[in-house]
C-alpha cells in the first residue's frame, strides 16, 4: 500500500516569504497562505520526494539544488507531497543547464499520476508554456515568449484552484484557461532531454478561484485542439442518485443498502457518492442494474474504502469455501459502472491462515464498458480479476490514473483492459529471485485485444532486483483457447522487472501467449531475446482506443 510522503517544511515562514517576493503579485494572482510544503535541500537529501526516470541528486550549487544530470533521459520526473492536494500553488527556482531545441525543463501541479498533471515549462528558442499533460497527450493552455537562460535562474510559478491553472515565469504571466484533467494531486519537476537545477520549492494552499477564466493576452493560441471524444464517465440523464455515510447522516449506511435500491432495468446514470469511512462489507452490483456510479466525496481516494477478508479457501457459512470469484470483495456484473476517487481492497491475513487456496479478489468484473478514475485496488494474490460476462463475450474497462498492488496474478482474466498512466506495485513477499507475477491473462483467441499497459509506472516496495515478471498464460481448466494478450508500452519498469519477465503456467509456454513491449524504459526494461517488442508498424494497432473501441466504438477517453 503507498503511503504519503513526509512533506519537508525547512524554514517555511522565512522561504515562503522569500519565494513570494521573487514574483510580484500584481493583483493578478490568487493569495496563498498556509504552506503545504517546501523543500531547499540544505540537508542535503532527497527524503520526501519519489522518483521516476533520470539521475537525481542533491548538488553543490551557490546553495545546495536538486539536479537532475542525465541529458539523455526523455522523461525524467520527481514527485512530493500528497495525492489529496486539490487548490495550491506552486513555486521553484529553475536552472537549465542544457537545454537543446528537443529539451525540457518543467515545474508539475496536481500530478494524479507518473503522466497526468498540469505542467510549466521552459523551452529552447525563450518559448514558455503553461500544458495539460496525461499520458503523454499535451493540450496547450497559453505561452509566452520569455527570455530562457541556460545556466541562468528563472523562477516558476503555477496555480491552480477549481478548474482555473495559471502559470508566470519570472513575475510574467505565460497564460490561464481551465482545465478538468485532474482534481488533486501532487507536485512535481521534470526535465525532458535537459539537465537542469532545482531549488526552493514552495507549496501553499490557495484560496477559491473563479469557475472560469479567460486566457491571458500575453498567450498565444493553442496549436493543439483539445482532446475529443466522451469523457471517462458515460454519459446519460442524472435520474437517480443516493449518498451513503457511516454515521447515518446519509440516505444509507452501507454501499451494498444503496445499490440494492438501484431501479432494476434503470436506463440512465444512477450516482451513489459515498462519504469518508471503512465500509467493511461485500458488494455486488448486479446485471441488472446498469449506468450506476460510485464516487468517493471528498477526491481522495484514501478517503472511501470499501473493503472484506474472504478468500477462495474461506469456509462458507453453508459448507465448502467461496472459491477465486466468491471471494471478492466487490462484484461488477452491470454494463457501464464507473467508480471514482475511492479504494477496493481484500485485506485477508495470509500469515494468520493456512488455507489451500489463498487467493484473494478485491474486485471481480464481469460486465462490459467500465470505467475505473483515480481508484485504488488493494490485495496481495489475484488482487483485480477483470473477467467477462462468458467465454463468448468481452468485457471492457478503462483503468485511468489508478493504483493496482499485489504479489501473484494480481491482475487476471480473459476482460479487455487499458490500464493509462497507472501505477502497478508489486509487493515484496521475500524471495530473492520470484516475488510474483504482474499478470494472468486468458484471453480468449477469438478477442485480439487483452491487457494493455500504457504510460504506466511499475513500482515495488521492497521486492529484490530481477524477481518480479511481467505475466504468465492463464489457461482456465486447461483451456486451450485461452492465448493472454498482454502489451506494456511506453511505460517505467523498476529494476525489479526481471530481464526475462514472462514465464510459463501449469505446462502451458509463454511463447504461445501474445505477449509484447513497446518502448518501455526505467532498469527494468531491457530489452532481451525473451523479450518480444511490437514494430513501429505494429504499435498503431496497440492503442487504447483500439483496445477499447469494439463493434459499437465506445471511447471512454477523453
Amino acid at each position: 500500500m503507498r503511503r504519503n510522503r513526509r512533506p519537508l517544511v525547512v524554514a517555511a515562514t522565512a522561504l515562503a516569504a522569500a519565494l513570494l517576493a521573487l514574483t510580484p503579485l500584481g493583483g493578478a494572482q490568487v493569495a496563498h497562505a498556509a504552506t503545504l510544503f517546501s523543500d531547499d535541500f540544505t540537508d542535503g537529501d532527497l527524503a520526501g520526494w519519489s522518483r521516476s526516470g533520470g539521475t537525481w541528486s542533491v548538488a553543490a550549487d551557490d546553495s545546495p539544488a536538486l539536479q537532475q544530470a542525465r541529458a539523455d533521459t526523455g522523461d525524467a520526473r520527481l514527485f512530493a507531497g500528497s495525492a489529496s492536494w486539490a487548490d495550491q500553488a506552486v513555486q521553484a527556482r529553475v536552472k537549465p543547464l542544457t537545454l537543446p531545441g528537443n529539451g525540457m525543463v518543467a515545474l508539475l501541479a496536481r500530478a494524479s499520476g507518473a503522466t497526468s498533471y498540469y505542467r510549466l515549462a521552459l523551452h529552447a528558442g525563450d518559448q514558455v508554456r503553461l500544458e495539460a499533460v496525461r499520458s503523454g497527450r499535451v493540450t496547450p493552455l497559453g505561452a509566452v515568449s520569455h527570455p530562457v537562460t541556460v545556466g541562468g535562474w528563472h523562477t516558476l510559478r503555477i496555480e491552480v484552484a477549481g478548474t482555473v491553472v495559471r502559470g508566470w515565469v519570472d513575475g510574467v504571466p505565460v497564460g490561464s484557461g481551465t482545465a478538468a484533467l485532474t482534481a488533486t494531486g501532487r507536485i512535481g519537476v521534470q526535465t525532458g532531454s535537459a539537465t537542469a537545477r532545482f531549488d526552493d520549492v514552495l507549496v501553499t494552499r490557495g484560496e477559491p478561484a473563479p469557475t472560469s477564466a479567460p486566457p491571458s493576452p500575453t498567450a498565444t493560441p493553442s496549436d493543439t485542439p483539445p482532446p475529443t471524444g466522451p469523457t471517462p464517465t458515460p454519459t446519460g440523464p442524472a435520474e437517480g442518485s443516493s449518498v451513503v455515510a457511516p454515521d447515518g447522516s446519509g440516505d444509507f449506511t452501507s454501499v451494498q443498502a444503496a445499490v440494492d435500491a438501484v431501479p432494476v432495468g434503470n436506463a440512465s446514470r444512477y450516482t451513489i457518492t459515498i462519504r469518508p469511512g471503512t465500509y467493511r462489507e461485500t458488494v455486488t452490483v448486479p446485471a441488472g442494474k446498469p449506468y450506476v456510479s460510485f464516487v468517493g466525496s471528498t477526491g481522495n481516494a484514501r478517503d472511501v474504502v470499501i473493503v472484506y477478508d474472504n478468500a477462495s479457501g474461506t469456509p462458507k457459512p453453508g459448507g465448502g469455501t467461496y472459491g477465486t470469484s466468491g471471494s471478492a470483495s466487490v462484484t461488477i456484473d452491470g454494463n457501464d459502472f464507473t467508480a471514482r476517487h475511492l479504494t477496493f481492497a481484500n485485506d485477508f491475513d495470509e500469515a494468520a491462515h493456512d488455507y489451500s487456496a489463498e487467493q484473494a479478489v478485491a474486485v471481480l468484473t464481469r460486465a462490459d464498458r467500465l470505467v475505473f478514475d483515480d481508484v485504488r485496488f488493494l490485495g496481495n494474490q489475484d488482487t483485480l480479476y477483470h473477467n467477462s460476462a462468458s467465454v463468448d463475450a468481452v468485457g471492457r474497462a478503462y483503468f485511468r490514473d489508478c493504483y493496482v498492488e499485489g504479489d501473484v496474478d494480481f491482475i487476471f482474466g480473459r476482460g479487455t483492459g487499458v490500464f493509462d498512466g497507472c501505477e502497478i506495485r508489486s509487493l515484496d513477499r521475500g524471495s530473492t529471485s520470484n516475488n510474483g507475477y504482474v499478470t494472468a491473462a486468458s484471453t480468449m483467441i477469438a478477442n485480439p485485444y487483452g491487457l494493455l499497459f500504457t504510460g504506466c509506472t511499475l513500482t515495488t516496495d521492497a521486492a529484490a532486483a530481477q524477481s518480479v515478471h511481467l505475466g504468465r498464460p492463464w489457461h482456465p481448466s486447461g483451456d486451450v483457447n485461452a492465448i493472454g494478450q498482454v502489451v506494456f508500452r511506453d511505460s517505467v519498469l523498476g529494476a525489479h522487472v526481471k530481464d526475462s519477465p514472462w514465464t510459463d503456467m501449469s505446462g502451458f509456454s509463454w511463447r504461445d501467449a501474445r505477449f509484447a513491449e513497446y518502448r518501455n524504459s526505467g532498469p527494468g526494461a531491457t530489452v532481451t531475446a525473451d523479450r518480444p517488442q511490437l514494430t513501429d508498424e505494429q504499435a498503431p494497432t496497440h492503442t487504447p482506443q483500439r483496445y477499447l473501441a469494439g463493434t459499437d466504438g465506445w471511447n471512454p477517453i477523453p
